[in-house]
This record gives C-alpha cells, sequence and structure tokens, in this order.
C-alpha cells in the first residue's frame, strides 16, 4: 500500500494494528504538515518521514503513526474517506447524537455539547485553542479525531466487543496480543482478567476507558482539565477501582 517506506514489504496490517510495525517518525518530525491540505496530502508526507527499524519489527513500540496509516489503507481499499467509513460504521446505525470530527461545522461541535480542553499552567488552567487541537485532529487521523460523550462511546465499545460489528473469530484475532503489553486493536488486553483498557491524552482532554471482554461492566471517564504528570496518576487510579469492582460483583 506505501511501497515507498522503508521495509513495507516485510510489515504486515496486523503488525500495524499491534503496533509492532516498527515504524517510527524521524527525530524530531512531527504528524502532518504545519498547514493542513488533506489526509492524503498529510500522509504523502508522513511517508517521507518514517524510518523503519527492522530490530523493532515485531516488538511494540506505540505510534500514532500505526493507525494513521491503516486509515491510508482502508482508503485506499474503498475509496472512502476515514471520515465517511466511521459514520457509516458507527455513528449511522448507532444513532450517535453526540459524535463529530473536530472539524466539523461548529453548529455540530455545538451541538455535540462538546467542552474545551484545558492544560495547568503557572497556576491556572488556560484553554486549548481551538485551532491547535483541529491541528492534532488531522495529524492524528484514526488515534485523536473524534470526540464523543460517554454515552456514545460506551454504546460504541458495546457494538465492538459484544454487539454485531465482529464476529467471534474477528474478535478473536484481532484481540490476540503479546506480552509485555498486551496490546492490539486499539485495546490493551489482560487476558488473566478478561479486560480491555484504553487511554488518551492530548490537547487538555484525558480519556480512559475499562472494560470486560463482554462489555458487560464498563468504566468511561473523560476530563477536559489537564496537569503534567497527573495522566499516570488517574490512570492508576482508575485501574485500582476496576479491580474493586470485578472483585464486587465476583468476576
Amino acid at each position: 500500500f506505501y511501497p515507498a517506506i522503508p521495509g513495507a514489504k516485510k510489515i504486515t496490517i496486523e503488525n500495524l494494528l499491534a503496533m509492532t510495525a516498527g515504524l517510527q517518525l524521524k527525530p524530531g518530525a512531527r504528524l502532518g504538515r504545519r498547514h493542513f491540505v488533506s489526509d492524503q496530502d498529510n500522509l504523502a508526507c508522513d511517508v517521507k518521514k518514517t524510518v523503519f527499524k527492522p530490530k523493532m519489527l515485531g516488538k511494540w513500540y506505540y505510534s500514532s503513526l500505526n493507525y494513521v496509516y491503516l486509515c491510508g489503507i482502508m482508503t485506499q481499499v474503498t475509496g472512502q474517506s476515514y471520515e465517511q467509513l466511521f459514520r457509516a460504521t458507527y455513528v449511522e446505525p448507532l444513532q450517535l447524537k453526540q459524535t463529530e470530527f473536530l472539524w466539523s461545522k461548529p453548529g455540530k461541535i455545538i451541538a455535540s455539547r462538546l467542552v474545551p480542553g484545558m492544560i495547568y499552567r503557572g497556576g491556572r488552567y488556560d484553554v486549548v485553542k481551538h485551532k491547535k487541537a483541529l491541528q492534532a485532529a488531522h495529524d492524528e487521523l484514526g488515534a485523536g479525531s473524534v470526540v464523543m460523550s460517554n454515552h456514545d462511546l460506551a454504546k460504541v465499545m458495546n457494538y465492538i466487543l459484544a454487539g454485531s460489528l465482529l464476529s467471534k473469530k474477528s474478535r478473536r484475532e484481532l484481540y490476540r496480543a503479546r506480552p509485555p503489553y498486551y496490546y492490539n486493536g486499539g485495546f490493551y488486553n489482560d487476558a488473566s482478567l478478561g479486560l480491555k483498557t484504553a487511554n488518551g491524552a492530548g490537547e487538555g482532554y484525558y480519556t480512559f476507558m475499562r472494560s470486560t471482554k463482554t462489555a458487560k461492566t464498563m468504566i468511561i471517564i473523560q476530563a477536559n482539565k489537564t496537569r503534567k504528570g497527573e495522566f499516570v496518576v488517574l490512570k492508576d487510579r482508575i485501574d485500582k477501582i476496576m479491580l474493586q469492582l470485578l472483585k464486587k460483583h465476583g468476576k
């Protein structure tokens, strides 16, 4: 799909899903272009900044670059944009009312009830400017472009983990993961507890999701106030709360 990337013939779709493709950006480089033109332009720009680390192929290394390329591959296969595919797969069939791409028209963003992200600096919380958040959303296509309410996110998680979107066989394949991080298909997969875990941080937002593999017990917490060093602290606390819930319900 992207033959200009070194090592492209060795990398599989499974590697991209599991973040074991051995792909990284060149030192000092960032995703996308300074001034957004289009998704395809961003992808072409990213290809030029991508390096392949042969020794890292098959080893886990988190980078949004993997999911950016997955979006590009889906576009090549279907002829539709990532946004079109997302809306057709989730928004329309689940009738999501508080889910939008960050670059949607202002009226739609307002209707989604989005609140601005804030970062603690110099003794106060500063609002992240929409222009800056929008740039990041375009750059991290497939890994940070969509805003959702807790309710909509829970519906999507249930649809993925227990609904009709995937067959049991597909779920087994998609979430088959290896140590040390057991990551695949967008989740950290804790086989011992049967948990699916996901986290997000950026542009003044935190998102934490914890769910049993059947989505019967789930925690979703989103915050629009962030502070340096706070993410890991909150992540650990939410892990403990989930374990307490499982213990309470005899999981």
